[in-house]
């Protein structure tokens, strides 16, 4: 049978509007030419993280709802917030769900305790293995944002985050630089072979040469992304073009995973929550997925939404086909 009957029967799909038109004739540039993806191999079938995910991307908002308020899976965790001070917002950041999901403590007590030894000299492996392991603990949690500003976007929520490690003595400074300061690159810089993306670290390091030979300095540690692997240093004034990334975009987050991912959402329907920002924001976990919510409600106001991409693709096809 043709494809698209085929489809239709064994889907249960209509394809009339998409744009497929029936015949072998091959006149038309979409003519019997498609594949429908059904099934995700990335979380097994006992996967809470993957059926919320496929709620979401079906736009089954009481159905997510259920799942969340079941608690039920050890993958999947939900935290309502009373107010815009509620501490457990901190609690979740720092400590993460106490056993198995991790906050950010867990990669500054990586540093912290995994430091080489003192006098150990800057070309002695242990360095780079060291920077290693903190890259690696920071990539266990992530805290994904919808929007940029405000107290529950990526700026507010950065300077909230920063001033709460702190005053636990996890970091000891708040000024721009400062050992364990996690940064994104906002910008390619071909110069330092870096792309917009990478995520780099702040460490203290012995200085190698001069006058402050021996002395502890501040290098960022990104991972190498030729190939090689391995990790690789760069001084903070060469970093133009960096933020902080306690908290990070949905939108920057594609292509990511983090052992725990936490997204939190605003407290008012915002143009960009839709169900592909949910479902881009669940499927960035890989064990531990947490839903943030300020206020109840907005989760399901945006598994709704769809996004509506008018790309003309069709009309170009259209005027290209031959007649």
């Amino acid at each position: 049978p043709q494809p698209r009957q085929w489809l239709e029967q064994v889907s249960g799909e209509s394809l009339q509007d998409s744009g497929l038109h029936e015949g072998t004739d091959g006149s038309h540039p979409l003519a019997q030419q498609v594949v429908m993806l059904r099934h995700s191999r990335r979380f097994g079938e006992g996967s809470g993280i993957g059926q919320l995910a496929r709620r979401v991307n079906q736009q089954l908002p009481v159905e997510a709802r259920q799942l969340l308020d079941a608690r039920t899976h050890g993958d999947v965790f939900s935290l309502p917030l009373q107010n815009e001070h509620d501490r457990n917002l901190e609690h979740l950041v720092l400590d993460g769900h106490g056993v198995g999901p991790h906050g950010y403590r867990h990669y500054l007590s990586v540093l912290r305790d995994r430091r080489p030894a003192s006098g150990t000299p800057l070309e002695s492996p242990g360095w780079t293995d060291w920077a290693s392991d903190v890259l690696r603990a920071f990539d266990t949690f992530q805290l994904l944002c919808a929007v940029r500003k405000g107290p529950w976007g990526v700026e507010g929520l950065n300077q909230r985050i920063t001033d709460a490690l702190l005053k636990a003595r996890l970091i000891e400074s708040d000024q721009q630089w400062y050992e364990g300061r996690p940064v994104l690159m906002t910008r390619n810089d071909y110069g330092l072979g870096l792309m917009n993306g990478d995520i780099g670290i702040a460490l203290k390091l012995p200085e190698r040469d001069g006058p402050d030979a021996g002395k502890s300095v501040l290098r960022v540690a990104f991972p190498r992304n030729d190939g090689r692997g391995g990790v690789r240093f760069v001084l903070p004034s060469r970093l133009n073009d960096v933020e902080t990334v306690y908290a990070m975009t949905v939108h920057k987050s594609q292509g990511s995973e983090f052992a725990h991912t936490a997204l939190i959402l605003p407290d008012a329907l915002n143009p960009v929550l839709t169900k592909e920002l949910i479902y881009t924001g669940i499927t960035r976990a890989k064990d531990w997925f947490t839903l943030i919510e300020p206020r109840s409600g907005v989760f399901e106001e945006a598994v709704q939404r769809k996004v509506k991409r008018l790309s003309g693709l069709m009309l170009e096809l259209e005027e290209g086909a031959p007649h």
